[in-house]
């Protein structure tokens, strides 16, 4: 799956079409040429995010949660290695809903 697939299915996922479009037409930019998995940009619109849907952290933890996933091969997926977990860890945005 290439990056903007990623990054809409990520913004559909917590915002539905019309959030996900608009925070795609305002916020998408060129990548530094070191984040080939987008996470700079992937930040870029989870802010966006927060600040146009302030109530659904949770779910933009899930979808980035979603997203690193999608990044593992299938021996990560299957048997992930301590670093690999705290990286995740480390991707989640902090705060919550509740």
């Amino acid at each position: 799956m290439g990056l903007a697939d990623r990054m809409i299915r990520l913004l559909w996922a917590v915002g539905g079409e019309e959030v996900a479009e608009r925070v795609l037409r305002a916020h998408w930019k060129v990548l530094p040429s070191d984040d080939p998995a987008g996470r700079a940009l992937r930040g870029r619109l989870v802010e966006a995010l927060r600040w146009e849907l302030p109530g659904v952290a949770d779910q933009i933890r899930q979808a980035v949660l979603a997203d690193e996933i999608s990044l593992l091969d299938d021996a990560e997926r299957a048997a992930p290695s301590r670093a690999t977990v705290l990286a995740i860890i480390r991707a989640l945005p902090f705060g919550s809903s509740s």
